[in-house]
């Protein structure tokens, strides 16, 4: 993701023109401030009262309501919640989660509710934290993202997949996998319904804002 702003940041630099680049060359010289996913979710939400969304009133709405939904809406939440800081979605995103690009084709509007509001009724294996302590007492959690001979290394803050540690398997003395999901469980907390149905309409609609979901 961060290459990709970058990316971003080079294209827009480079079609200006000299005298822009020149008048802009204090701002152009600034590195952007990088935000953890949980940061830029406090922004977003910060004041929002929190709501304890139940799953039986969110299915109900999203079974009366998921036509004309609002396509930038769900874009918005998708980056707002964080989402992207762990799970693939088209060509962006992190993989510390499951790739959601084919959501759409596996999961109904339902079941998509139910995987965020129970976020450890099902865990995925590949995906399950782990807490590993080695032979100098240390303990590290987090999620494996390789594993290389006797090297493993752990994503230890899935809000921020530079946050890694490597260990030597050679001198793990515990291994525990655990039955908690990385994902928090109130992530609608600070969400109205109607944001909480565009993610939904976003991440079923595999990011085509001529789904039906956005349609009359």
């Amino acid at each position: 993701f961060d290459k990709f702003i970058e990316f971003v940041r080079t294209d827009a630099v480079d079609s200006l023109s000299e005298e822009q680049k020149t008048e802009l060359a204090e701002i152009l010289t600034k590195k952007p401030e990088k935000k953890s996913a949980l940061e830029n979710l406090g922004e977003v939400f910060a004041g929002r009262p929190t709501t304890k969304w139940t799953l039986e009133e969110l299915s109900t709405a999203a079974g009366k309501e998921m036509k004309k939904r609002d396509f930038v809406n769900g874009q918005k939440m998708f980056a707002a919640t964080g989402c992207y800081a762990c799970h693939r979605f088209g060509n962006q995103g992190g993989m510390t989660g499951p790739d959601l690009t084919s959501a759409g084709r596996r999961y109904s509007p339902h079941d998509l509710l139910d995987q965020v509001i129970n976020p450890s009724k099902v865990i995925n294996e590949q995906f399950s934290a782990i807490s590993v302590v080695t032979e100098d007492g240390k303990v590290h959690t987090g999620v494996v993202v390789n594993l290389s001979g006797d090297n493993m290394t752990l994503n230890t803050d899935l809000t921020d997949p530079n946050k890694r540690v490597n260990i030597d398997r050679k001198t793990i003395d515990e291994l525990v996998v655990s039955k908690t999901s990385p994902m928090p469980a109130d992530l609608f907390a600070r969400m109205t319904k109607d944001e909480i149905l565009d993610l939904i309409a976003y991440l079923i609609s595999a990011g085509d804002a001529q789904h039906p979901f956005f349609q009359d």
